[in-house]
């Protein structure tokens, strides 16, 4: 049979539940990598065993998460997700000590309420006219063509904005984040943590030509593009969107360089 992870789970504590020696678990799940560290909504396979001998909870095929940002506190991540700040700390309790939080840390978002009724996606975590749910992300690998500057213009298109900046930005950022590869993953920095995706890495891997993290490109996506972070039109405008929203930078580009060294050529790579 195969368990869904929960918050608070451990690879000992599953076997002790399920009455499986802890190494013939390991062993039926080469994809945990750090058998010490294991994350919500991970699936794990518990061998020679037909069933649970204790009631399972029901666990929803995704987890909502929110990553931490610079300045963040939990009473305002908990106020801007409309939760209480009980509920937020209950569904974290990897989280030490509530009142210490860092940039980059990863946190699990409860559902609200107490509502029985099934959805097919679950609500957003994040609020935006053309923000999607983390859970909708597509992960399929991009076989179309194009390059950086028509996959910018296309973009662009979308947003009803000038293209000229934004093609010389892009060229610049794309080639220090991806080389220009539409199906670029970073598996390696502190953002690869998270539950495996149907692309079988973890959730919060930089992906794409512009190298968006899931949370960001469903915070930032924009209407009239694929859903699926691999499309590099898509992956693009998402970015786009992003630095505007964080940096500051103008509708038309005018000021990319001026507020992302990363896409500056004039300046040392920096990332964004």
């Amino acid at each position: 049979m195969d368990y869904r992870t929960q918050a608070g789970d451990t690879m000992s504590g599953i076997a002790e539940r399920f009455h499986v020696g802890l190494a013939a678990l390991e062993q039926a799940n080469p994809q945990i990598a750090d058998p010490d560290t294991i994350f919500p909504n991970e699936l794990i396979h518990i061998p020679g065993s037909s069933g649970s001998p204790h009631p399972l909870m029901p666990v929803p095929p995704h987890v909502a998460t929110y990553v931490v940002q610079d300045g963040d506190v939990k009473s305002g991540i908990a106020q801007a997700h409309g939760i209480s700040l009980a509920a937020l700390e209950a569904a974290n309790p990897q989280v030490s000590n509530p009142d210490l939080i860092h940039p980059g840390q990863v946190l699990n978002l409860p559902r609200g309420g107490h509502n029985t009724h099934h959805h097919h996606h679950p609500t957003p975590a994040v609020t935006s006219d053309d923000a999607i749910p983390i859970g909708t992300v597509g992960y399929g690998t991009f076989t179309g063509g194009g390059d950086v500057a028509s996959w910018t213009v296309r973009a662009c298109e979308i947003m009803h904005v000038a293209a000229d900046d934004w093609v010389a930005g892009y060229e610049v950022l794309c080639r220090r984040e991806s080389s220009g590869r539409a199906n670029a993953v970073n598996d390696w920095d502190d953002n690869a943590v998270g539950p495996l995706q149907s692309d079988h890495y973890p959730l919060h891997c930089s992906r794409g030509v512009a190298q968006c993290i899931p949370d960001t490109f469903a915070a930032n996506h924009v209407a009239g593009t694929s859903t699926d972070i691999y499309n590099p039109v898509a992956n693009i405008a998402a970015s786009m969107r992003y630095v505007m929203n964080r940096y500051g930078v103008t509708s038309d580009g005018s000021d990319l360089t001026r507020q992302v060294q990363q896409a500056d050529q004039n300046r040392p790579p920096a990332g964004y």
